[in-house]
């Protein structure tokens, strides 16, 4: 139970909390409606609220109190008793990393403390002192960020709501609590398989990674990603066979170094040989035309033409004609003879190029033909080189699309595992659930015997196990106002309190700060307060209501409780003077 909240600073009004129930009263003058301004700590009702939270390691946020500039300096102790041991915790708004452990503790801590040399105390880290309570008041060991397990600071946060979102619904402690941390934490409170409750939220967490990868597949953030199986298996199918074949050239390929400088030579015999096969056509077209004349040379002239020749030439040319025919007839033939002779000698000439050049196109062609085969078995660096480039890059492709088939397989076939999984845990998570019975049915009778005693009907706790994990619900009939609602809230924290107490793993205190009136009805509020103090001495819960003066119903108490009540006041906080309220200043 909480001890005390104490300051460093003066004017700070400690706070001296007594073993049960407890009443912190704040008179609310100083209101826009009298044209007075308020300030924002006011009589301090919130503000003792952030200071215990503070203490018991709560994050400063940017909009922090403990920010404030007119707090600098200050420090904020608690003196807290935990299983009958008393400890004293101080931490200072100037260096909220560290929380203080005041002498006289330190022998009930183990070694998860500090030593300040500046300070000349022992403190924890914020982180330590977390986990330290929450094997300490809880009975829990903190496990790493993904067990799903509970932690220190967001089960205290129902045992000490703040705000208006703290006292929304009975199952969170704040407005945007995440689902998970609502299923563990109550499935602690409700005494059920804390395994389980985790498991159900990684299976979770795994059905909303695949969702997530899906649609950021859709929506093109991870680049052009196929999702059909089909498709894929047909492009790693093609991408394998072009992989092969590539990788069968590159084995059978054989660098030749003088590859350049042997396709050079056979380009050089081509060149000739084209040369050599164009001057062969040209030489056998002149034996043709050789041979051709030589037949026509042979052809003899008869006489009887010759003489018609020559009596037409008398009569051309008279006495000038001297020749005999036997003259023309010998000028002839010795004319035909030597052409004769000139021809054959050219034709054998021309047939000694013509075998000459054959022989030459038959060796540069033998040559030309012994360089092709070695190039036709052999290729160039430069050929190698970009052989293994495109095998490389085709080895990658084949790669990239089997992976992202694999990734596609495994994505459809852990939607189907984690069917069977979700399925294997909801068999075993619901055996769980019906030995659980006794416990379940002391929550929900307690939730029913609380609402009793503040409305005519009983309202109902519903605690279920569904194939996402537990789901939780309370019901009051006529609930629909905002008084009831806050109503629920306190009847659930009245059942989690003394579940807790019973089992020794509680805080054992419950503080209630007065927006858990707001809007309920007086007779609603005086029960509520009756019950606080009924079950204060039934459980030995120390209870703490922090109330505004008008909202206390004094006239539905009855004479005995309302001078319990009265006794119950451990102090009185206004915002009537600059001092009245928790801090003695206003800011």
């Amino acid at each position: 139970m909480i001890l005390a909240i104490k300051s460093n600073h003066p004017s700070f009004k400690t706070v001296k909390l007594n073993k049960g129930y407890n009443i912190i009263v704040a008179d609310r003058i100083n209101d826009v409606a009298n044209g007075k301004l308020k300030s924002r700590n006011g009589a301090g009702k919130t503000t003792l609220i952030e200071i215990i939270h503070f203490c018991l390691g709560a994050r400063v946020g940017k909009g922090s109190i403990f920010r404030n500039e007119n707090l600098k300096g200050w420090s904020f102790t608690i003196d807290i008793e935990i299983k009958k041991e008393k400890y004293s915790f101080e931490r200072f708004v100037d260096s909220p990393l560290k929380i203080y452990i005041v002498d006289g503790s330190v022998d009930k801590i183990g070694e998860e403390y500090k030593y300040d040399k500046k300070q000349h105390n022992y403190y924890f880290t914020v982180s330590n002192f977390n986990k330290y309570m929450l094997e300490k008041m809880y009975g829990l060991i903190q496990k790493g960020e993904n067990s799903y397990y509970p932690s220190f600071r967001e089960l205290i946060s129902y045992s000490i709501r703040r705000g208006v979102d703290g006292f929304s619904n009975p199952f969170d402690f704040f407005g945007k609590q995440k689902a998970h941390s609502r299923q563990i934490c109550n499935a602690y409170f409700l005494n059920l398989n804390l395994d389980y409750a985790a498991e159900f939220q990684k299976i979770k967490d795994k059905k909303k990674g695949i969702e997530n990868y899906k649609s950021a597949a859709k929506t093109g953030v991870l680049g052009e990603l196929n999702l059909n199986i089909g498709e894929l298996s047909t492009e790693v199918f093609s991408r394998q066979k072009e992989t092969d074949e590539l990788k069968r050239q590159l084995d059978s390929f054989k660098v030749l170094p003088q590859y350049q400088e042997i396709s050079t030579e056979v380009n050089s015999y081509t060149n000739q040989i084209h040369e050599l096969t164009n001057e062969l056509i040209t030489q056998e077209r002149l034996i043709n035309r050789y041979e051709a004349s030589i037949e026509t040379e042979e052809i003899d002239l008869s006489i009887e033409d010759i003489k018609r020749v020559y009596e037409e030439a008398g009569v051309l040319f008279g006495d000038r004609i001297n020749k005999t025919l036997d003259e023309v007839m010998g000028f002839h033939k010795e004319i035909l003879v030597n052409r004769k002779n000139y021809l054959s000698e050219e034709l054998l000439r021309l047939k000694r190029q013509v075998c000459e050049i054959q022989n030459k196109i038959q060796t540069m062609d033998g040559k030309r033909a012994e360089l092709m085969k070695i190039l036709e078995t052999h290729g160039a660096l430069e050929e190698y080189v970009l052989l293994q480039d495109r095998y490389a890059t085709s080895k990658t492709l084949l790669e990239d699309a089997k992976k992202r088939l694999e990734s596609i397989q495994y994505i459809e076939d852990s939607k189907s595992h984690l069917k069977i999984e979700n399925q294997e845990l909801l068999i075993k998570s619901r055996q769980d659930y019906n030995e659980r019975v006794s416990l379940r049915e002391k929550a929900i009778s307690l939730f029913k015997s609380n609402t009793e005693f503040l409305y005519p009907h009983a309202g109902t706790l519903t605690v279920d196990l569904k194939e996402t994990g537990y789901d939780f619900d309370v019901e009051i009939k006529n609930s629909r106002s905002q008084g009831v609602g806050y109503m629920k809230v306190f009847c659930y924290d009245m059942v989690i309190a003394e579940l807790g107490m019973e089992r020794n793993f509680f805080p054992d205190f419950l503080i209630h700060d007065s927006t858990i009136f707001d809007g309920v009805d007086e007779r609603q509020v005086a029960r509520a307060l009756m019950l606080a103090k009924i079950k204060c001495e039934e459980v030995g819960l120390q209870y703490i209501s922090l109330i505004n003066s008008d909202m206390i119903p004094y006239r539905e108490f009855d004479e005995d409780f309302s001078k319990e009540f009265d006794k119950s006041i451990v102090l009185k906080i206004s915002d009537e003077q600059e001092t009245g309220g928790l801090l003695g200043i206003r800011f």
